[in-house]
């Protein structure tokens, strides 16, 4: 495995059948090497994207793409007829918005920027012939395209306007009253466009970024971002807690106008569930400034009226995404809200309103509700339950699959979705036979799935399905099964089925409550038996892997720190399970410990004495730490790892040139507060907690050779520990990449890193004699001193 091998692998992305079947588009991304400009960051596989059109048939593959990569194609929804389909096209200043015929290929581009769908849904069919869709100012990138580059060019605007000398060159954020006067970006625009005669029709202005068209076609809801809001000073903050309050507006599509039925709530993102006759919205709101756990839920008619939920005596129950993003739970029994409560005795329950209500308990964490010819089930892992909880009809057992692998809503569709359209599914059964919900006994039985192949999408018309499987060696297909054959569709990597890929052993382990762990040790391609490699761990605290994580098995698609090219210079890399131990505070007091029990748990196949730390993020902060604690490994490698816990209050240089793109505080504080770093309250609150566990800090007892690399669009403080262990004269390194950010991308970069990172290794980590003079005297009171 080279790093050039890892440079040119090729990767697949979302994979969309029609409603009627006849249509297959598949997402191709080509070698991440080709793209004609890395300026995206982490958004560069959608310029390397390009589309394929299949059939079940087999037919001439049609293709939509970009030799020269300097544009990138990705699919969106079918229309209703399925004869066409909405594509996205992504160049270095544009993002557009047009409509594919797939008997053809042929494209015809929009004159809209639509909003990105990462936040919800932003285009829609209403009709054959009728869009809506959030638009962007012409060519005004969504914001996920613009950080880094952005960046660059606002603070090369900001120098030449210095060097001039005629005008200020300042940027003021505002905090407290006047937190509202910071510059704005123009707004966008909730437009209903017609195809037919190329017009559109403005329904709505503001910070658009989520849409949900009723049934019928006849109204469309939408959430926009209003002022900004700041948390008080003595409650932590999350990573998702809101840094601007959100409005919600409904428009009937046929009369125009927009009604803001509550204009003085603050919506919940997650939630906007159309009921089956399109007469009402449920969504999510509290008061302006209160607690989500006193907020309600509201049913929204299309002239505006709002009817609060009537809960009884129990209380919305709410969930958490990632990074603890308060999500409610609802969803429709044909005319009557059903929605997620706790009751007063702490039970989680789906309450069924009305004149009578109904509760079920719910089993599962992630069940969902869905409909069935005017019939409420619950889809759970194990089957189809019917609401409210009886006998009769019984459970049917299966699982329901999507035609689609894709992200058109963003995560809301994961938590809320449509009912009647999730009822709409394909039901597979235990035997892996394909039915109708409403038909579960009229069953198709297909060619059979590989053990190694995992389902991606079924055809409604439930004639073939389609799945995806990794060789021994990393190369990924997609396959099409019918009912008598199976059919490759697409593969990529088939050069990593050539590479010799080290073996991955387990490591079995105590973990810190005493149960039983497993870590991963990938040795090095072609060992001698009896042969002790020197040890790479690459830790990330807070995870455990019952199984080998993907990015370590052949085929693994990480780019950043790749484990497959550290076993190729001949280190054995050991990925520990480290889940955090069980209750407050960061819980890596005794981080080193746990590491070297791991590592001496594989001693009889690696040299225990030869340890190098490498950690990317939690675990660069994690590995600092470590080597605070202890002076036993021989090396410590880390990358955009907070040295110092006081910087997730720095705004990152996208937000201090760029105000009008928000003021994410609550994001970057949350990390620290009741997130990763489980500080557990404010900077302000507990300043010495702080202190306490920052590397920074810390400097005096780090005297383990130390790699310190961050990217300038991601400064982490690194190169203030760097001049504490400058100052102490320790053996360390800064390494700054420039116009990277938390995770690299440029491939001339990626090739830097890697060789810079096993220089590193075979300086202080290969050498056999452990008083080799590249490393130095520890401290004799280190491993005892009263402070350890």
């Amino acid at each position: 495995m080279t790093i050039e091998t890892l440079l040119d692998q090729e990767s697949l992305g979302q994979v969309r059948i029609s409603r009627d079947g006849r249509w297959i588009v598949v997402e191709r991304r080509a070698a991440w090497s080709s793209a004609a400009t890395y300026r995206f960051g982490l958004m560069t596989p959608h310029l390397l994207s390009g589309l394929e059109i299949h059939t079940p048939a087999g037919a001439p593959v049609r293709r939509l793409e970009d030799p020269g990569h300097a544009s990138g194609y990705l699919s969106g929804p079918f229309s209703p007829g399925g004869d066409r389909m909405l594509v996205f096209r992504l160049q270095e200043t544009s993002w557009r918005l047009g409509v594919m015929t797939l008997a053809t290929g042929q494209v015809r581009w929009l004159p809209l920027t639509p909003e990105f769908t990462g936040l919800g849904r932003t285009v829609a069919w209403r009709s054959e012939t009728q869009l809506v869709a959030i638009a962007r100012p012409d060519d005004d990138l969504p914001l996920v395209f613009r950080l880094g580059g952005q960046t660059e060019a606002r603070k090369t605007a900001l120098w030449r306007t210095f060097a001039a000398g005629h005008a200020p060159s300042a940027v003021l954020i505002p905090s407290g009253a006047a937190r509202d006067s910071r510059t704005r970006s123009g707004p966008a625009r909730l437009i209903l466009f017609d195809l037919q005669d190329g017009e559109e029709r403005v329904l709505a202005r503001g910070d658009l970024f989520d849409l949900e068209v009723s049934p019928d076609g006849g109204a469309v809801a939408a959430l926009l971002n209003a002022e900004d809001l700041q948390a008080d000073g003595e409650t932590p903050v999350t990573v998702g807690t809101p840094s601007r309050r959100r409005r919600l507006l409904l428009v009937d599509l046929d009369r125009g106008g927009a009604e803001e039925p509550l204009p003085d709530q603050d919506f919940l993102s997650h939630l906007l569930s159309w009921s089956p006759d399109s007469r009402r919205l449920l969504a999510f709101a509290r008061d302006a400034g209160g607690d989500w756990a006193d907020g309600h839920f509201w049913t929204l008619d299309r002239r505006g009226r709002a009817e609060a939920v009537a809960l009884g005596t129990d209380r919305p129950w709410l969930d958490e995404e990632i990074g603890k993003i308060q999500i409610a739970r609802g969803g429709w029994s044909a005319a009557r809200p059903v929605v997620q409560v706790r009751t007063v005795n702490g039970e989680r329950v789906w309450l069924r309103s009305g004149p009578t209500p109904t509760v079920s308990p719910v089993r599962t964490p992630r069940e969902t509700l869905i409909e069935i010819d005017g019939r409420t089930w619950i889809e759970r892992p194990d089957g189809l339950h019917p609401l409210p909880s009886q006998a009769e009809p019984r459970v049917v057992a299966g699982r329901l699959w999507d035609r689609e692998r894709a992200a058109d809503g963003g995560s809301r569709q994961g938590w809320n979705p449509d009912g009647v359209q999730r009822g709409q599914r394909v039901l597979m059964d235990p035997g892996g036979c394909l039915s109708a919900p409403a038909a579960p006994q009229v069953r198709t039985c297909l060619s059979p799935l590989a053990a190694d192949e995992s389902l991606v999408a079924v055809s409604p018309t439930r004639t073939y399905l389609i799945a995806q499987t990794r060789s021994a060696g990393g190369s990924v297909s997609l396959r099409l099964h019918a009912a008598d054959a199976v059919r490759r569709l697409a593969t990529v990597n088939t050069a990593f089925d050539n590479v010799a890929w080290g073996e991955i052993v387990p490591v079995r382990h105590p973990g810190p409550d005493g149960q039983t762990l497993t870590s991963w040790l990938l040795m090095p391609p072609g060992t001698p038996s009896g042969a002790r490699p020197p040890v790479a761990v690459v830790l990330y605290p807070g995870t455990d892997y019952p199984a080998a994580p993907a990015w370590m098995r052949p085929g693994g698609e990480r780019l950043h720190i790749n484990p497959q090219v550290l076993a190729a210079a001949g280190y054995a890399v050991l990925v520990p399970s480290l889940p955090r131990r069980t209750g407050p505070g960061p819980g890596l007091e005794n981080i080193a410990d746990r590491i070297q029990a791991i590592v001496d748990a594989a001693g009889e196949r690696v040299d225990a004495g030869r340890v190098g730390l490498i950690g990317h993020s939690y675990g660069g902060y994690a590995a600092l730490l470590a080597t605070s604690q202890s002076d036993r490994f021989r090396a410590v490698i880390a990358a955009a790892g907070y040295a110092d816990l006081s910087r997730t209050y720095a705004l990152p240089p996208h937000f201090l040139v760029s105000p009008d793109d928000g003021v994410p505080i609550n994001a970057l504080a949350g990390w620290a507060e009741t997130g990763q770093g489980g500080i557990g309250a404010s900077l302000v609150g507990r300043p010495q907690t702080y202190v306490d566990n920052s590397p920074l800090y810390l400097a005096e007892r780090i005297r383990t050779p130390a790699l310190l690399i961050e990217g300038d669009l991601d400064p982490v403080g690194a190169d203030v520990l760097f001049g504490a262990l400058y100052r102490l004269d320790r053996e360390a390194a800064f390494l700054t990449y420039a116009g990277e950010g938390h995770v690299f991308v440029s491939p001339a970069n990626l090739r830097d890193l890697h060789a810079r990172i096993l220089d590193w290794l075979d300086r202080y980590v290969r050498p056999t004699d452990v008083v080799d003079a590249g490393l130095p005297a520890s401290s004799p009171d280190l491993q005892n001193s009263p402070d350890q």
